[in-house]
């Protein structure tokens, strides 16, 4: 009996010890960590910026130059053909939109961003009609593969581009001339008439000044007076110019149809898949025209999407109806009275920071949208490049 108390006792006593070890706070020797601050500098999770210029580069589009809000932090570095994804207000709504930087790498006093105005868009004519200099506005940091990778993609560089697509390849080009990176460019930009020709001065001169870069401007509805090429970027246009495309690395950037027709081009040529890149592919004007679209799913229906957020200690549900043919963060965004914000960059699905659970329902996704492994294995959606086709249930909590 005596054995068994004195057993008992030496537990408690041990148990105390122990209790008292964990109980003790030692203090940390000080130390200054320069990575957390040099990492916060290079991939910031947001940005404020200014807007200080705007100019009229064509009829249908302007260039937006910012400048950080804040003198003690400076905008982040970025690689020339990177975007920011910039957040705006309208009406009360919320939402966010990538642009691709058009300025260079090399200077980073100023971000510019080159805008076109979309006639049924939400947030472009915003920025036509609206915004002003001085204004303030939240963005992502520097997001984006579409860069040169001196590893991969060689010497010789095929860009090919379509209106508007032409903005990633400034930032690329200026770079290119600046460092006198010693690269064999060819630049196929396809517009519609000649007054679509975007940065035309720029690049008229960044040619003149460096032999290797080579720009063919190709538009498919010309004025008569117009002696350049006509029609569209072909295999024969393509092949003429390069002469052989072994050993060549084409960058691809335009609206949706025209990728389906370049990507159709270069297969002809022989030009194997793994040396194409193309920029995000975006939102499709009628998501009921991209391939896989269930055909028996009426483009009028509305559906019921359950919502759990946790606003403050206890998770509440909450109930929306949206149209079916619509992404899943763009209804969520004009529910006012959600009041909360999933963040978001590029908007077409890769770079997941808007990564959502799907608890129970179904969606439709673009098949060139690519979902990570893990993401599909556990449930999670890309909700800016997902159409609910049933009524569907998420979990915000975890956002």
């Amino acid at each position: 009996m005596d054995k068994e108390i004195m057993q008992d006792i030496k537990k408690y006593q041990n148990a105390e010890k122990l209790k008292k070890w964990r109980d003790e706070v030692q203090p940390l020797p000080w130390y200054y960590d320069g990575l957390e601050p040099l990492c916060d500098r290079i991939h910031p999770e947001k940005q404020i910026l200014q807007l200080t210029d705007i100019e009229e580069l064509s009829y249908d589009t302007k260039l937006f130059r910012f400048i950080s809000a804040k003198p003690n932090k400076p905008l982040a570095p970025f690689r020339a053909g990177q975007y920011i994804g910039l957040t705006v207000e309208i009406d009360g709504v919320r939402t966010a939109r990538p642009y691709s930087l058009v300025s260079s790498p090399n200077q980073l006093a100023y971000y510019e961003l080159g805008i076109r105005k979309k006639e049924d868009g939400f947030v472009s004519p915003f920025f036509f009609d609206k915004v002003k200099v001085g204004d303030i506005f939240e963005a992502t940091g520097p997001l984006g593969s579409f860069y040169y990778n001196p590893i991969f993609h060689g010497k010789n560089l095929v860009f090919i581009a379509g209106g508007c697509g032409i903005t990633p390849f400034i930032s690329l080009l200026k770079d290119i001339s600046e460092r006198a990176i010693p690269l064999n460019i060819w630049l196929f930009f396809g517009c519609l008439t000649e007054k679509d020709i975007l940065f035309r001065d720029l690049l008229e001169e960044i040619q003149s000044k460096r032999s290797n870069i080579n720009i063919k401007y190709i538009l498919s509805e010309p004025e008569p007076e117009w002696l350049g090429e006509c029609g569209f970027i072909t295999k024969d246009k393509i092949s003429r110019e390069l002469g052989s495309v072994r050993e060549k690395f084409f960058y691809v950037v335009g609206n949706r149809s025209m990728y389906q027709f370049i990507d159709k081009e270069l297969k002809a040529l022989g030009v194997p898949i793994h040396r194409i890149i193309y920029e995000a592919f975006g939102v499709p004007d009628d998501i009921t025209q991209v391939t896989g679209w269930p055909k028996e799913i009426d483009k009028k229906m509305k559906v019921q999407i359950t919502i759990e957020m946790k606003p403050s200690d206890q998770i509440k549900k909450y109930v929306i109806e949206a149209p079916c043919i619509e992404p899943i963060l763009n209804s969520l965004e004009r529910e006012k009275e959600l009041n909360f914000q999933i963040d978001n960059g590029c908007r077409s699905g890769a770079c997941a920071l808007c990564r959502t659970k799907l608890i129970s329902g179904k969606v439709f996704v673009p098949p060139e949208v690519t979902i990570r492994e893990v993401d599909k294995d556990f449930g999670f959606i890309h909700p800016c490049i997902s159409y609910p086709i049933t009524d569907i249930h998420l979990d915000l909590t975890l956002t």
